[in-house]
Formats: C-alpha cells, sequence, structure tokens
C-alpha cells in the first residue's frame, strides 16, 4: 500500500533527525470503569490500560522531529477495544524543517486550524462539529494524518500556508489541499483558509476564523461544505456552521472557565428530540478549580439545547507524586427516550452510537 511505504519512509527520515533525540517521555494509564446501563438494568466493570511514547529531537538545528506511538483506544463504557489499526497506533511521526524564507512540515501530525476546544468550525482538515467525544480525556480533539504543509512568514504574527493531502484510497485524483493566510488586525486575530478533499464525494470548504481578549478570551468560526453535485445551494447552505466561545482564568479564585456554541442555521429548530448531524445548538462548559498545585476538579458538559439533554463528566486529578496521579471520573448522560444524550437510548462516542451508561472510573496515570 502506498500509505504504508510512504509512513516507513517516513520512519526512515525521522530516525536520522532523531539522532540528536532528547529522553523519550512515556506516559502510563491504568484505568477501571463500573458501568450501569439504564435500557437493560445490568452493571458491567471494565480495566484498560493505555500507554503513549514519545520521542522528539532537540529543538535547536533547523530540523526537528517526532514520533508518538500509542495504545489502541479501548472503549470503557462498552468494554469493547477500538480497531487496532495501524493510524491509530502510529499517532505521530513528522519533521520540521526551518529553511531561510519558509517551514516545511510533513509526516503524519495535526495541524491547527481555527479556534475551539471542542466545537471549531474552523478545522477544515479533521472535522470538530459532532459531540462524539470522550469527555474524560484531557484532549478533546486529538485526530492527526498525514499532509505535507509550508508556511511563509509575512511578518510579526502573520503568515500563509499551504498544505497538501495524500488521497484517502491511492488515487490520484482524490488528493486534497488548501491554504490559509493568517494575520493581525489591531488586537484581533483573523484567519481565513480553504480547504478541498475527498470524502466519498469532493468537498470544498472555505473558512473563517476570528480571535480577540476583551477580558476573557473570545473566538468566533464559521465553514460551509460545497459539493461539486446535486443541490449545490441547499447543500451548502445545510453545512453552514458557526462556532464560537469564551475562555477566561479567574487567578486569585483558582479557576478557569471555557464556554463554547456550535450551531446550524439550517438544522432542526424544533423543540423535539434531535440528532448529533443536524442539532441546531450544542453548548460546552468546562469549568476548572484547582485548589492547589496538586489537585485539580473539573465539569465538563455538553448541552443540547432543542431537546434539553445533556452529558456530564465530574473529574478529579490528585498528583500524589511527582509524575504520578490519581484520577476518577464520573460521567452520565441526562434525557428522555431519543433525545441527543438519552437516559435508556443511544449516545454519540467515538466508536459510534452506544448505549447510554452512568460510569464511575478509577484509575493511575503516570509519566517517566
Amino acid at each position: 500500500m502506498v500509505k504504508k511505504s510512504l509512513f516507513l519512509s517516513l520512519l526512515l527520515s525521522i530516525a536520522l533527525t532523531l539522532s540528536a533525540a532528547e529522553n523519550p517521555v512515556v506516559e502510563m494509564q491504568l484505568l477501571n470503569t463500573i458501568n450501569y446501563t439504564p435500557a437493560t438494568e445490568q452493571w458491567s466493570q471494565t480495566m484498560a490500560p493505555a500507554m503513549s511514547l514519545s520521542i522528539s529531537s532537540g529543538r535547536s538545528g533547523n530540523v526537528q522531529g517526532e514520533v508518538v506511538l500509542k495504545t489502541p483506544n479501548v472503549n470503557l463504557l462498552t468494554t469493547a477495544p477500538a480497531p487496532a489499526i495501524y493510524d491509530d497506533i502510529l499517532h505521530k511521526a513528522y519533521f520540521k524543517a526551518r529553511f531561510p524564507s519558509f517551514r516545511l512540515t510533513a509526516g503524519k501530525t495535526r495541524l491547527s486550524w481555527g479556534d475551539g476546544m471542542l466545537f471549531n468550525a474552523g478545522d477544515v482538515l479533521y472535522g470538530s462539529n459532532d459531540t462524539s467525544v470522550t469527555l474524560t480525556q484531557a484532549e478533546l480533539r486529538s485526530e492527526t494524518g498525514l499532509l505535507v504543509s509550508l508556511n511563509y512568514p509575512l511578518g510579526f504574527f502573520s503568515f500563509a500556508e499551504a498544505t497538501v493531502l495524500p488521497s484517502p484510497d491511492d488515487k490520484i485524483e482524490h488528493m486534497g489541499g488548501g491554504a490559509r493566510i493568517y494575520t493581525t488586525v489591531q488586537d484581533t486575530k483573523v484567519e481565513a483558509g480553504y480547504l478541498t478533499s475527498y470524502e466519498s464525494e469532493r468537498l470544498h470548504k472555505p473558512y473563517i476564523s476570528l480571535q480577540g481578549n476583551i477580558g476573557p478570551d473570545w473566538y468566533l468560526s464559521s465553514s460551509v461544505a460545497i459539493p461539486q453535485r446535486g443541490d449545490i445551494g441547499e447543500e451548502t447552505l445545510d453545512s453552514l456552521v458557526i462556532t464560537g466561545g469564551l475562555y477566561h482564568i479567574q487567578y486569585l479564585k483558582n479557576l478557569s472557565l471555557r464556554l463554547e456554541f456550535l450551531t446550524r442555521p439550517a438544522g432542526n429548530w424544533k423543540a423535539e428530540s434531535q440528532s448529533d448531524d443536524d442539532c441546531p445548538l450544542l453548548l460546552y462548559q468546562e469549568l476548572v478549580y484547582t485548589p492547589s498545585s496538586s489537585l485539580s476538579w473539573s465539569l465538563r458538559t455538553i448541552i443540547s439545547v432543542m431537546d434539553l439533554s445533556l452529558n456530564a463528566t465530574l473529574g478529579v486529578n490528585w498528583a500524589v507524586l511527582e509524575g504520578f496521579s490519581i484520577l476518577g471520573f464520573l460521567s452520565s448522560p441526562f434525557g428522555e427516550e431519543n433525545d441527543l444524550f438519552s437516559w435508556k437510548g443511544k449516545v454519540p462516542s467515538p466508536y459510534g452510537p452506544t448505549d447510554a451508561r452512568i460510569a464511575l472510573t478509577l484509575g493511575a496515570s503516570w509519566i517517566f
């Protein structure tokens, strides 16, 4: 396969880059979850280890590289492992080269287009417009992909970037690519870009993203996906997504608060049960309280406004020793039957729709 050959070539290139590598970083987790399924009134238990290995070159010099290997994800809510495919294990494998007038990035990595932790309409590369996430994860969006990117500086906090994506099915006509420009206008960051990619059909995705500060940091993004066939006008309107948010840290009270929204103007605005792909208004809030340097509490909630259902996760992280932490999470959906976050139905997850569960997770994480 072309992709595997490209992976091997990238690994060889990165191996040369990593001759001056710093000490590798290993992160391990062991989590035990007890689930209760209201629909079947059954209890279940799952214990799953997870590990990631990160090897990066030194930050000095004109060429840098990084390789990140991860164990396949395990769905602790369904007691079933996610597909152990090649792409899941090789999470990142890329290098960056700095030339006199531009910067080159090539390999498997993640580019950050737009703004937003959960909802980001500007993320046209990977998509951040759904609720199929696990709220217990530190990174809600961490998908990576193969790409080649050229970054050309235009000035202070200003640059242009062009990206080429490989074909998803090895057909040259299905390759993708795009570009963006990033600059500032007074105190506001302005980012605009375009991506074309093949996802069962050719789509064209322009977007715009703004970011500033009014005390809290604020951000706003919008994008559409324009097809080449069919009812182009109607499908383009249906694909319009607008996201935004506020983020504020209250240092004196050791609190941080993030509020985000996602709206689809052409979605289903009726006060009835909703689906993840046309829900017209979603909210996300994250509250983190850090009473000491070793202890933090968090509350993450996704709310479907039209059917008044929500998915909530309460978490605690206690750094008992240097590099060793005790973790705890309590997660549950709240909603009526057929709501987006139904108490007794199916709820969105990274592994597809799964039975709604109340889950208590306890475990440990250590880094060495």
